[in-house]
Parts: C-alpha cells; structure tokens; sequence
C-alpha cells in the first residue's frame, strides 16, 4: 500500500498531467464545478490587480508572489493560500519557464458548507482573532480531494453527484488542517471576528458608499474601538485603508476591462475629488491612472 509521503507526490503528479491535457495555453479555465477555476501560465506575468474572495488556491507546479492587503507572500508548489474574507490583492506568477508553466487551481469558499461543517465538527482549534490570511503545505488528504476535483474534467456526468461531496471534503480539510483555528473563528456565529467577516462583506459591496466608522460599527455589532482594532488584525489594513483598496482596484477594473476613463472611474468608485484619486492611486500602483492603464493594456496586447 502506497505510503502518504509517495501517495501525496503521486496525486500532485497526476493533478498537473490533468491540468496540461486541459488547459493547452495560458489562460483562466472554468471548470465544471461551480466555484472553480484552472489557471495556467507560460511566462512570469505582469502583476494582476484583483480582489481575492473567500477562497483556496493551490498551486499545483510554479510559484506565486502576492500582495494581499499590504501583505507580502510568496508560495509554490504543493502549498496553498487561504484567504477567509474578501481581501484587496496584487499578484502574479513568477520563475515560470517555457517547459514548465505555473499551474493552479482555485475554490470559492461556500459559507453554506463552512456554517453546516461548524454545526456537525467541534470547534477544538480557538484562535482569539485570526488573520484572514494564510499559506500552508497541502497534505495528502487536501492534495486528494483537489485530485478528484480535477478529474471532474473528464467526467461532467458525475459533476452533480460528486461535487457537492468533494466540496464539503475539502471544506473539511481545510476545517482540520494547519489554518482550521483561524478559519473557524472568522465563521464561528458570535464571535468579534465573525463580526468583522460581515462588516468586511458590506464594505466590499458598498466601497462607493462613504466610509462611517459609527454606522460599519453600528452593522457589526461592535464598539468603534473593537471595531477598529480587530478589523485590522484580521485584514492588516483599517477599514478605511481596506476601502480605499477596494475602490482602486474597481477603479482599475473598470479602466482596463470597460474602457472607462479616468475622471468617470474615480466617480463611479466613489472619489470626489479626481486629484485625489489620482495621487491615492499612484501609491498603490506605482504610476499615475493613465500610464498605469496603458501599459497593462500593452502587456495583455503582447501575451494574447
């Protein structure tokens, strides 16, 4: 019978063969299973900005650098990051060579499965407030579950079947593994970080709307200053940094994926003053609105 140390490289061996059948060129792949998705890269890429939601990604070959919230992690092959809450993110693939693309495959978190799994497990892992970040090595069982996932490709037929009960599979071992602790607390009903989880779900749907402590308080069903501080061990960021994040990155979005310009942007996202969009968004992207927009527009223009 094949040892756990053997079984795990075998699985990652297979998962990365099934991962080259199905996706030939670099891109990003949806998959059969809601909630999933394959990505595949032949070059180190430009920096992708995003905003990462609750989810698992694994990193099946290649290595990955990312800012997450103002957090800098770098992960590779056989490991995965976790992130518990929405969180605004910079990222891209690195040390990638032409016979060897970097090959990943990311899940949504189901907050559906997480409350059930919450109900059925003891909460034995208690961490007072969690970062909702994290990165650890998969083990065999992880590696297993992401494996049967997979090959879901293969076999659409089985998708409504199985699915549902990889997904739970691999909600549970995340539940059981090196970041359970922290992902329980962020879900566990009642607790301050809970309450932070939701306040951090308002403010990614109304980032345009404008920022009072009082009132995200008032929603999260905390004081301003346990509101404040907890908010940021959770995230690394206050809320209105967290924000600000979140209407840069739309801003981006909007400006490289709609065409929209600049002034209109800043607007949509809820900036009223353009001069101040403009210098707010030069420090994170590094280059003012325009320069930024056209040089990513430039980059995907050659990789396409």
């Amino acid at each position: 019978m094949m040892d756990n140390l053997r079984e795990g490289a075998w699985l990652r061996e297979e998962t990365v063969r099934l991962l080259l059948r199905h996706l030939p060129t670099a891109g990003d792949y949806p998959s059969p299973v809601a909630g999933m998705t394959l990505y595949r890269r032949d070059a180190s890429e430009h920096v992708a900005n995003c905003v990462y939601r609750p989810q698992v990604i694994l990193i099946a070959q290649g290595w990955k650098s990312a800012i997450v919230a103002g957090q800098k992690v770098t992960y590779g092959t056989g490991q995965f990051l976790l992130t518990g809450v929405d969180m605004p993110a910079q990222a891209r693939a690195v040390e990638v060579t032409p016979g060897k693309p970097f090959l990943s495959i990311m899940v949504s978190l189901d907050k559906g499965i997480l409350d059930q799994l919450l109900m059925e497990t003891e909460n034995s892992q208690n961490v007072a407030v969690p970062s909702a970040l994290g990165v650890a090595d998969a083990d065999t069982r992880l590696w297993r579950v992401f494996h049967h996932l997979a090959e879901l490709f293969d076999a659409p037929e089985d998708v409504p079947v199985m699915a549902p009960l990889y997904l739970k599979e691999m909600h549970y071992r995340l539940f059981t593994g090196p970041l359970g602790g922290q992902l329980r607390q962020l879900y566990l009903p009642g607790t301050p970080s809970r309450h932070i989880a939701e306040a951090i779900s308002w403010l990614r749907e109304n980032y345009a709307t404008p920022l009072h402590i009082k009132e995200l308080a008032r929603r999260a069903n905390l004081s301003e200053s346990v509101l404040f501080r907890q908010f940021k061990k959770v995230t690394s960021l206050t809320p209105l940094q967290f924000q600000k994040q979140i209407r840069l990155q739309e801003a981006h979005r909007l400006m490289v994926a709609e065409h929209m310009d600049a002034n209109t942007a800043s607007l949509t996202v809820g900036y009223e003053s353009p001069h101040q969009f403009n210098r707010e968004y030069k420090r994170l992207f590094g280059q003012p609105p325009l320069r930024d927009v056209s040089q990513w527009r430039g980059k995907v223009s050659t990789q396409a």
